[in-house]
């Protein structure tokens, strides 16, 4: 897949899926780093895109945001 850099300051780290969702994107550090509900419009990601570290931070933010949207409305 398409690989980023992104800015992650923390240790903190999801180990395990919850019910019903499925990892969008893992790390060389951690094996999830976003994930999204399977039916839900409901998303979390580990990293900081709103910071200038992150490459590409803003459109990745923006693409988020468009993607909640799109799954609620269905």
């Amino acid at each position: 897949g398409k690989k980023t850099m992104v800015w992650a300051s923390h240790a903190d780290e999801v180990s395990v899926l919850p019910p019903d969702f499925i990892r969008l994107a893992r790390s060389n550090i951690s094996e999830i780093e976003a994930i999204g509900h399977k039916t839900k419009p409901i998303f979390g990601v580990q990293w900081h895109p709103e910071v200038s570290h992150t490459e590409k931070g803003i459109e990745l933010l923006e693409n988020f945001l468009e993607i909640c949207r799109e799954r609620e409305r269905k």
